[in-house]
């Protein structure tokens, strides 16, 4: 039965390493959206970010697909070359290394960009305080004011 195992293992290999490159180029194009997402947020542009978010979002959803094709042949794959170095496959390696980069890049980028949009958070809350309060001083002296009907019903 072993033997089945190892003789299956590297059509598996192939399927394997076309399912990681899929997502390589997946996570790739997240990183890309991902970092877009900086610019839209110093552009104030919300709407455009909350497309590309949904985009994002998409992008996820495809690699959560390709995951439930791929995870038992990544586990085969692993307890298969973890009986002997000269079972690894580099291609293999050499994906799941520049997928764990592309995670990286993406988790430090959308790090950088949740504390950017929590500036403008805190930017835009200090606006609306500040304009609260100018409102309030424009309050006083409109009480001062008197509103009489005769004073907009005359005509000039």
């Amino acid at each position: 039965m072993e033997k089945e195992t190892n003789q299956s293992l590297p059509s598996d290999k192939g399927r394997l390493s076309e399912l990681l490159g899929e997502e390589l180029k997946i996570y790739e194009k997240i990183r890309k959206i991902t970092n877009e997402q900086a610019e839209l947020l110093t552009k104030d542009d919300i709407e455009e970010f909350n497309n590309s978010l949904d985009k994002r979002e998409e992008l996820i959803e495809k690699i959560k697909g390709l995951h439930q094709e791929s995870e038992p042949l990544m586990q085969s794959y692993v307890s298969f070359s973890s009986l002997a170095d000269e079972n690894k496959d580099s291609a293999i390696e050499g994906l799941k290394k520049k997928i764990r980069k592309a995670l990286e890049d993406c988790a430090k980028l959308n790090d950088k960009n949740i504390k950017a949009m929590q500036n403008k958070t805190e930017e835009h809350a200090k606006k609306i305080d500040e304009q609260s309060a100018k409102r309030k001083g424009i309050g006083g002296y409109a009480q001062n004011i008197t509103s009489s009907p005769e004073m907009f019903d005359k005509k000039t």
